[in-house]
């Protein structure tokens, strides 16, 4: 295993698929098609907004109590509240704050109360959209350098705890249904029985949707090669998903499954950290894909941590599975992303049909410079919608020609 930059992220694609929208990739642009029946012909059940990754970086220099990008945050609570039709969640995949130290949760914890600050300044609450954050890796981990601006990550149980007590006081955990138990925690290599609103799963019966959110730092017992008292960064607890994925496919009243993480399980040159652990023997990325790829009402894998906004399907050994990557929250991007038109901030809508369809719609601002500028930012604007099928819908999950 190698290491890298403090909380680096990369972008990209790879283990199969059709490529990437959004932006330039190997020096190709890569163009929208959108084909199948319009949005205003189809009916809408259900939908979401998500984005991950606002924090600030390291070398901020003057960073908000929060850590947060703080102009960013603001207008995407405002804009999100003001969508024409009001989404039922927002789900924030991550990275809401810096963290990232070992003092026991202090920092996480005053960081996640000033963001909770920002949050109530906004009036989100009055909004009737459930806010459901994600713990991403600067929530989860730790780091320490091993050699000149190199750093390895590792999941911290103090930085857990913490964020499962902030949960706690906001009532953000949706449910409580996560791995427990020895033979459970045994059988994923979890370390501590502390994972039930790390990772969990709800589902809307009024919509039909089983919504499972996917802790990609679990803390387990498997030891970093570079740091034997830590353990490896990137863990999840792939049977646990198995497991809640079959029972979700077996129930009569589901008609879609929906997974929110933090974490891609696709990315070209991924770092040491950047994707779900795929290390053989545990090549938990692949076997998450290959799951998803034959969960016939699976309807996306939607994550962020790289920053970037990254569209992708016919993934995994069926060539069936979408992922978006909706990481451009606020953190700064990364500069091998280049979309036509310009670099963006925003956040994403996701629509639920009853043609067992999804829609993908990026709302999107300029980025400003700096990234983290504090001046009040313009309201985002809506990309075309783009469209895929369930896993067992027509054409595998893809719309469109290959």
């Amino acid at each position: 295993m190698s290491y890298g930059m403090r909380g680096g992220v990369s972008g990209g694609g790879r283990r199969g698929g059709r490529g990437w929208r959004g932006g330039y990739l190997g020096g190709a642009v890569l163009a929208l098609w959108l084909v199948g029946a319009p949005a205003d012909a189809r009916e809408l059940v259900s939908s979401f907004a998500y984005v991950g990754c606002n924090r600030v970086g390291f070398n901020a220099t003057d960073p908000a109590p929060s850590t947060a990008n703080v102009a960013q945050l603001r207008q995407t609570l405002a804009d999100i509240q003001a969508l024409p039709v009001k989404p039922d969640y927002f789900f924030f995949v991550g990275d809401l704050v810096l963290g990232m130290e070992e003092d026991g949760g202090k920092r996480l914890t005053k960081e996640l109360a000033a963001w909770q600050q920002l949050v109530d300044e906004s009036g989100f609450a009055e909004s009737g959209i459930e806010l459901l954050p994600l713990p991403g890796n600067h929530e989860a981990d730790a780091s320490q350098e091993v050699g000149r601006d190199h750093y390895v990550e590792y999941p911290d149980a103090a930085n857990l705890a913490a964020w499962v007590a902030w949960l706690g006081r906001h009532h953000y955990a949706k449910a409580s249904n996560g791995p427990s138990g020895e033979g459970e925690l045994r059988r994923d290599m979890l370390a501590e029985d502390n994972n039930q609103t790390q990772t969990y799963s709800f589902d809307d019966r009024k919509s039909g949707v089983h919504y499972l959110l996917l802790n990609t730092d679990s803390l387990s017992t498997l030891p970093s090669p570079l740091l034997p008292d830590k353990t490896v960064a990137s863990w999840a607890p792939y049977h646990w998903v198995a497991q809640d994925l079959a029972k979700a496919q077996q129930d009569p009243h589901i008609k879609k499954i929906v997974v929110l993480a933090h974490k891609p399980l696709v990315l070209e040159n991924p770092g040491p950290h950047d994707v779900v652990y795929n290390t053989a023997p545990y090549t938990l990325g692949d076997e998450l894909l290959a799951l998803f790829g034959r969960t016939p009402k699976f309807a996306g894998y939607f994550c962020a941590h790289a920053h970037a906004w990254l569209y992708s399907d016919r993934l995994g050994p069926q060539r069936n599975v979408t992922q978006v990557i909706a990481g451009n929250g606020g953190s700064e991007l990364i500069q091998s992303w280049q979309p036509a038109g310009g670099t963006y901030f925003g956040f994403t809508v996701v629509n639920l049909y009853a043609d067992d369809s999804v829609g993908v719609v990026s709302y999107r601002r300029p980025a400003p410079t700096p990234y983290d500028a504090p001046a009040p930012q313009p309201a985002a604007e809506a990309a075309p919608e783009i469209f895929f099928h369930l896993v067992g819908g027509p054409g595998g999950g893809a719309e469109g020609p290959p």
